[in-house]
């Protein structure tokens, strides 16, 4: 049986062995700073509870693409709507496969593009991100626009973003897609058409 010294001491044994195991959990956890260099890039985001695709336990987020492999293109087709891309947190892949299919499955886009709007050249954010490989990692994607909103709110620390839109993965309608201006923070519409920046993620 224990005097009250004894259980005294269980007690603060037992508060040691939880603090140690919380130490024990961060230690393991190791969780980056924004803009720290990581898995072919830069950490632009941890995910938080409320995020898709959040594991309790584990550390996952966003990866930004070097600043060097910044490219500018089309968005796609001008004048018909891809549908079915979304805007959320955890969208961007989804939404680049997405576009990705609709122009392959037009006749020869790449090397037709007229056949969508004269003002079309034939690139595609999108085909390009599907093209990447960098630093030995090819699963990049567009940024959906909240993702792309993400980025912004983090581009100190991130680095390598200049004050103009960027195009993000969701579609707006037939004839504009969606941006978002590093002027301003605003997530906006512009024509499919129009060359923009692009700056892909991938998830870690």
């Amino acid at each position: 049986m224990l005097n009250r010294f004894g259980v005294f001491v269980l007690l603060l044994g037992l508060v040691v062995i939880g603090a140690s195991c919380e130490r024990i959990a961060e230690i393991e956890l190791e969780i980056p700073e924004i803009g720290e260099t990581k898995e072919g890039g830069s950490v632009g985001y941890i995910l938080r509870s409320s995020d898709p695709g959040y594991v309790e336990g584990e550390v996952h987020g966003i990866i930004v693409s070097p600043e060097v492999e910044v490219f500018e293109s089309q968005w796609g087709c001008f004048g018909t709507a891809v549908t079915g891309t979304s805007t959320g947190v955890g969208t961007g892949k989804t939404n680049t496969e997405l576009v990705i299919a609709f122009h392959d499955n037009l006749p020869d886009y790449y090397n037709n593009p007229t056949q969508c709007s004269e003002l079309n050249d034939g690139t595609v954010a999108a085909k390009l991100a599907d093209l990447f490989n960098v630093n030995g990692y090819d699963d990049w994607y567009m940024p959906s626009r909240e993702e792309m909103r993400i980025l912004y709110e983090n581009r100190e620390a991130i680095g390598g973003f200049v004050e103009e839109e960027y195009w993000s993965s969701c579609e707006s309608n037939a004839t504009n897609a969606c941006v978002f201006s590093f002027v301003t923070g605003a997530a906006m519409s512009a024509p499919k058409h129009q060359r923009k920046k692009v700056r892909l993620i991938r998830y870690f």
